[in-house]
Order: structure tokens, then sequence, then C-alpha cells
């Protein structure tokens, strides 16, 4: 049993971080579609983008409840924060405070000690 956990983690760490970059995208998509005039063309693109990434997501995270718990899923979805926390440095141009630092490392070190009770 030990052993099929072990052969599932790429997969589990995988799954796990490309659920998390698509869903961290939509926000993204949704921002972007609120630049513009409701209901516009570039609107509606971005808007669908979003709810595309929110429906692969959707499919994913069923996958991925498959091979682990929901407990330990759900914790690991903290680091949607952090990610979009990045993309929005890198696409708008946001600036980091002192509290998004306090926070993703907050996010981090309860990961970090839920994943050491793991062990």
């Amino acid at each position: 049993m030990a052993e099929e956990k072990k052969s599932n983690r790429p997969k589990i760490l995988i799954l796990m971080s490309l659920s998390l970059i698509i869903q961290s995208l939509s926000s993204v998509f949704i921002k972007f579609a609120g630049t513009y005039e409701t209901f516009s063309k570039e609107f509606i693109f971005f808007y669908i983008l979003a709810v595309g990434c929110l429906g692969v997501f959707a499919i994913m995270w069923q996958l991925l409840l498959e091979l682990i718990p929901l407990t330990t899923a759900y914790l690991r979805k903290g680091i949607l924060y952090i990610l979009i926390l990045i993309w929005s440095v890198i696409f708008f141009k946001e600036q980091v405070t002192v509290n998004n630092i306090i926070g993703s490392l907050i996010i981090i070190a309860g990961i970090s000690i839920h994943g050491m009770d793991e062990h």
C-alpha cells in the first residue's frame, strides 16, 4: 500500500499543480474581462476563458479527490492565493505589500505543518 502511494505521488503533484494554476488563471481572465465594457466582444471572450478554466479545474479536482483525501487537497488550495498574487504582479503590475508577504508565509507554514503530520 505504501508503495502504491509513492508511485502515485508524481501524478498527484502534477494534477494538483495544474489544477491550481488553471483555477488561478480563471481569476486573471475575470480581471481582464473587467477591464472591458460589459458584454463587449473582449469581455465575453475573457469571461468564457474564465468559465472554461473553472470547468477544467472542476474535472481535475474530482480526479484529484480520487487520489487524496479532501482535507489534504483543500488545504493545498491555499496556494491559490499565492498564485493569484504572482499573476497580479506579472499581468497587472500590482504592488506586493507586507501583509501579502505575511499572509503568503502563513499559508506556506500551514501547508508545511500539515505535510509534516502526513509523514
